[in-house]
């Protein structure tokens, strides 16, 4: 007998279905997601045709890491063991003998697959079909990608330039009205938002690009919050 979670949990990891999964955290996304590669390897999918993504490359590692000792365990159960282990996927009601033995085999079908199971990152996968066609994609082949950390440490080196050369006074400005976090914030919005800065702009242009209107100034900041029918709101709420 299976509770309500535990059959929809069921349904997700059936191949069958082209699923959208979302739960909060610790409810078992990542046990759905070996699931299902369990059952597609069982159906005799090759390895190498099974393609998963993840955010970060932790939660890549702990995917591998948590299959292949699945699959590893599975070829050292006896029959007795690993009957009711495949029978919980809801692969199939009885477990033949052929999938007793196709579950043994997996382990050892994973390792020997070229290049391994592709278990990766979005960027490591991304990264990968752009070094698969760079002329295509327009950059080189030799390229190396960016991780928050050096993008961080670049954005504080090009600050420093910035402030050691005839850009201090736009620094010290800044530095009045922002912390050093919130500075590199602002850099990184500016990197984001690169393209604005492709052409010159007017300071109007700037300003419109944001969101504001013409000749705004500091004066104008207490206006911002309101949108010009606050009086009834006001006269609702006020004693």
């Amino acid at each position: 007998m299976t509770d309500a979670a535990s059959r929809a949990q069921l349904a997700a990891a059936n191949p069958d279905n082209s699923t959208w999964l979302a739960a909060n955290a610790g409810s078992g996304k990542t046990k759905v997601l070996i699931d299902r590669v369990a059952r597609l390897l069982l159906r005799r999918v090759p390895p190498g045709r099974i393609l998963c993504l993840t955010y970060t490359k932790a939660a890549a590692t702990e995917m591998q890491t948590r299959l292949f000792d699945r699959l590893g365990n599975w070829a050292m159960l006896a029959e007795g063991e690993l009957r009711p282990l495949l029978a919980a996927l809801g692969e199939t009601d009885t477990v033949s003998p052929e999938t007793i033995a196709e579950a043994r085999r997996l382990f050892a079908r994973a390792l020997e697959t070229p290049g391994g199971l592709k278990i990766q990152t979005i960027h490591s996968f991304c990264a990968a079909l752009l070094r698969r066609f760079p002329l295509e994609a327009g950059v080189s082949p030799q390229f190396s990608e960016m991780d928050d950390r050096t993008a961080r440490l670049l954005r504080d080196e090009v600050l420093a330039e910035m402030a050691d050369g005839p850009h201090l006074p736009l620094i010290d400005a800044l530095a009045q009205i922002v912390t050093d976090d919130d500075l590199d914030g602002v850099a990184k919005a500016v990197v984001a938002a690169q393209d604005y800065f492709a052409r010159p702009l007017s300071r109007d242009q700037a300003l419109e690009a944001v969101g504001l209107w013409p000749g705004f100034t500091d004066s104008d900041l207490p206006t911002l919050p309101f949108i010009g029918t606050e009086q009834a709101l006001f006269r609702q709420v006020l004693p």
